[in-house]
């Protein structure tokens, strides 16, 4: 009985699993390729504003759907499909190709940032985040000339700001910046008072020798007693 029941719960766990498994296979099939390249290449890829790679670059796994596909080279202006149709697999590879237009009249900024990761803000407007140092900087595009504000932050890490910093038309800014690291600060803790405790010495207790017993002197009434009776016997012989 024991060895059926054991092999009736194997069963139902078996065709739990392998729905799932089998559903989870189907929405990998159900997926597809999104690439997209430039010229000039080398330009940053978001797609739905989530940072891709550099140009050329291949996205894998998107569902059958509607994707906004945005291509960022500083100096140049944004190259924008704002509706690029994924359908699912086997139906062909969506392809992106940008032919990015250089744009005198703005500034462009290519941020280098220690560590990677840091979120950058351009008058106090999220612009992106520093990718890793092997992927190159962050491209920024489409500032207008003037003076702009720029502050670079990542949790657990000081941050750091370039105020005025000067743009100009048609030139593309390198800004690098090294964040450090936020010092650890310590709670302070209650030092412990120690009273001194003063420990009284005492001389070691002294026993003297107590003197040996003395006997008490006989009470006057009782010798003047025997010594009457002392006196009546002699009569009496």
């Amino acid at each position: 009985m024991l060895k059926h029941l054991v092999l009736l719960t194997l069963l139902a766990a078996l065709l739990l699993v392998f729905p799932v498994a089998a559903a989870n296979a189907s929405m990998i099939e159900n997926t597809n390729f999104i690439t997209v390249q430039s010229s000039p290449p080398y330009a940053d890829v978001y797609i739905n504003g989530v940072y891709q790679g550099k140009t050329p670059v291949t996205s894998p796994d998107h569902y059958e759907g509607h994707y906004e596909v945005r291509v960022v080279l500083a100096g140049y202006d944004e190259y924008v499909v704002p509706d690029l149709y994924v359908k699912s697999l086997g139906s062909g590879v969506a392809s992106v190709t940008a032919n990015l237009m250089k744009n005198t009249s703005i500034a462009g900024v290519i941020v280098y940032a220690e560590p990677a990761g840091v979120d950058v803000y351009v008058d106090d407007m999220y612009a992106g985040t520093v990718p890793e140092l092997k992927d190159g900087g962050l491209q920024l595009a489409g500032y207008l000339p003037g003076k702009h504000n720029f502050r670079f932050e990542k949790n657990g890490y000081n941050t750091v700001t370039k105020n005025n910093y000067m743009l100009t038309a048609g030139n593309t800014e390198t800004l690098r910046v090294t964040l450090g690291k936020v010092a650890a600060t310590t709670t302070p803790t209650e030092e412990e008072t120690i009273v001194p405790t003063t420990t009284e010495t005492t001389s070691p207790a002294t026993f003297a020798p107590s003197a040996p017993p003395t006997k008490a002197p006989a009470p006057l009434f009782g010798i003047l007693l025997g010594c009457a009776a002392a006196v009546l016997l002699i009569r009496r012989t």
